[in-house]
């Protein structure tokens, strides 16, 4: 039986080799969670721009013309962002059209070590109103 033993050291190619493992690791999960941002600033860009277009303008609607009141539309999406977190605008584009445009910030796993101590994600989204015709309208 041989006595010798290792002495617990570690070769410099493995050492580095599993300091490239973990960087490309870290970088995937960084990565991940950028995709994860766009994701959700869209989401959130569609739901807003969806509540918005709830807020329509009874006046517009007595001529048969659908159209959203704008600070009311305004409004909806900006509570609804506001709830969410996140950074908005809101554009009324046209009285038929509300676009949104969202901010998502989160913070890094491993480039915060290179400095970058968030990602910044933008989404948009843009709700159009359709009217709907009763049946058996021309």
């Amino acid at each position: 039986m041989n006595g010798e033993r290792g002495g617990g050291s570690v070769s410099v190619p493995m050492a580095v080799s599993v300091l490239v493992m973990l960087l490309v690791v870290g970088l995937a999960v960084d990565g991940v969670r950028a995709a994860q941002g766009v994701a959700r600033a869209d989401a959130l860009a569609e739901e807003a721009a969806r509540a918005a277009g709830q807020d329509l303008d009874p006046r517009a609607l007595i001529r048969g013309v659908a159209a959203v009141d704008p600070a009311a539309a305004a409004e909806s999406a900006r509570r609804y962002l506001l709830a969410a977190g996140v950074d908005g605008e809101v554009i009324i584009a046209a009285p038929d059209r509300i676009r949104v445009e969202v901010t998502v910030r989160r913070p890094t796993v491993l480039l915060g070590l290179a400095g970058q101590d968030e990602l910044t994600s933008r989404g948009s989204a843009e709700a159009v109103l359709v009217p709907v015709l009763p049946e058996g309208t021309p």
